[in-house]
């Protein structure tokens, strides 16, 4: 973005003005808008006096249910899409429950949205959550045990390689970053390897802050905006190592 101030780059584009003959100016190349698809965010809070909030937000599919509340500007969901619309029929994520999520009245639709927070001895060590659909609880379980059991810090943690089963039919999602070993151990144990597609991700953000005695380690996934910050006793936000009054 830095060209759009260099003066070369207004000559470069004054040149294709003529002020005599009306023309189709096409957006300069490398401007495009990141699209990220997705609907959900979660976000993870801690402070020093122990104080705790994980939050998962959804509108459900893109746009949710296409309605705008007047006046406030936010969408309302589609969650009622999260039911099984029949016994054996996936839901538009993936996921079939047969009559315990079948439609209702009365009854919550399923969701996977796992906001979580971890306690030893009464005090909060971890919290964590992650965006990704049905793919939320594993992701948020491999942040878990990728910390608790393997002893990895916070952000190679949001980072390290997801794996994901819905079903034993739907197979076993790997991202790149699983040895050749890894992958044929769990082939001879029946599953089913998926591709992840040509990017080699699933569409799976976790996020979280890990706290040790009196610091405090936050990271966020490199799959989307986003990352791990604090508030600085100087009134500065830290994002990511950079520091912004």
């Amino acid at each position: 973005m830095k060209r759009f101030f260099l003066k070369e780059y207004a000559r470069e584009l004054s040149k294709k003005i003529d002020p005599d003959k009306a023309q189709e100016f096409a957006p300069t190349e490398g401007i495009e808008a990141k699209s990220y698809p997705g609907c959900t965010s979660h976000f993870s809070v801690m402070d020093k006096e122990g104080n705790v909030v994980v939050q998962t937000q959804t509108i459900r599919n893109w746009w949710g249910c296409g309605v705008v509340v007047p006046g406030y500007g936010f969408i309302m969901n589609n969650t009622m899409a999260d039911f099984s619309p029949k016994v054996g029929v996936r839901t538009t994520q993936g996921l079939a429950y047969g009559m315990a999520n079948a439609v209702r009245p009365g009854k919550t639709p399923l969701s996977s949205m796992s906001p979580t927070i971890v306690l030893k001895d009464g005090v909060p060590v971890l919290a964590v959550g992650s965006a990704g659909g049905p793919r939320i609880i594993t992701s948020t379980l491999q942040l878990i045990v990728n910390t608790l059991d393997y002893g990895m810090m916070m952000e190679p943690a949001t980072r390290a390689p997801h794996m994901c089963c819905l079903t034993l039919d739907q197979g076993l999602e790997l991202e790149d970053g699983f040895s050749p070993d890894t992958e044929r151990l769990l082939k001879e144990k029946g599953h089913k390897i998926i591709e992840t597609g040509s990017y080699g991700e699933l569409l799976v953000m976790p996020n979280g802050i890990m706290r040790i005695g009196d610091k405090f380690f936050p990271a966020g996934c490199n799959r989307a905006d986003g990352g791990g910050g604090a508030l600085t006793e100087f009134g500065t936000t830290a994002i990511d190592g950079i520091v912004f009054e």
